[in-house]
């Protein structure tokens, strides 16, 4: 990597870390530029040489979120001996730090809800989550295929988008009743059906 590509990737990370700091705080509304800047210890110029505004921030701390998170999975699924085995590791591994995933999950929501009423956002966002169910289905399919290179069929993307929902649904019980154990419980109880029956459906 080049210096200029490695100072830009450093300034990069360091807005990452302020926003996702600034945003958890403040929430993604509350929260403003001159704080974002300050807490990275860089300028609005340096800022706006590399995100549009404050939604484009957000959207980058998204995917490296769901990149984490994917990663995650990916490497819980490689390593396990059999389908619930896999699962058990994923679940286990995707809520590793609970409260950080409860603080995700308040902000995530929030900006969720600013981008049901901006089109330009939504439309981010969507594409934004097409990648992610993608990325899980193809996680899914190649595991219980037992093909490195196999492609997602359309029951993988659906189990996919149930496994996100599903996700999704049980840290946001979580975010009223602050019982992050009942989100890892409910996936744990809930995925292996899902998933085995879109295995047994292929079949």
């Amino acid at each position: 990597m080049a210096k200029g590509e490695q100072t830009r990737a450093r300034t990069v990370a360091r807005f990452l870390e302020a926003g996702a700091e600034v945003f958890a705080e403040r929430g993604f509304h509350a929260a403003t530029m001159a704080e974002i800047c300050s807490r990275a210890g860089l300028s609005r110029g340096a800022f706006y040489s590399n995100f549009d505004g404050k939604e484009s921030l957000f959207l980058a701390l998204f995917e490296q979120h769901a990149a984490a998170q994917l990663d995650a999975v990916a490497s819980a699924f490689e390593n396990a001996p059999d389908l619930a085995g896999a699962i058990a590791a994923a679940v286990h591994a995707a809520v590793a730090d609970a409260e950080a995933e409860r603080r995700w999950f308040l902000i995530s929501t929030e900006f969720t809800i600013y981008a049901a009423r901006n089109s330009d956002a939504a439309r981010l966002l969507n594409e934004h989550d097409a990648r992610v169910r993608r990325r899980l289905a193809t996680t899914i399919a190649r595991f219980t295929s037992g093909d490195d290179s196999a492609e997602p069929t359309d029951d993988d993307l659906a189990t996919a988008r149930f496994t996100i929902a599903l996700y999704e649904g049980a840290h946001l019980g979580a975010l009223v009743d602050n019982n992050t154990d009942q989100a890892r419980l409910t996936l744990l109880e809930f995925l292996p059906m899902a998933i085995q029956r879109s295995h047994t459906d292929q079949e």
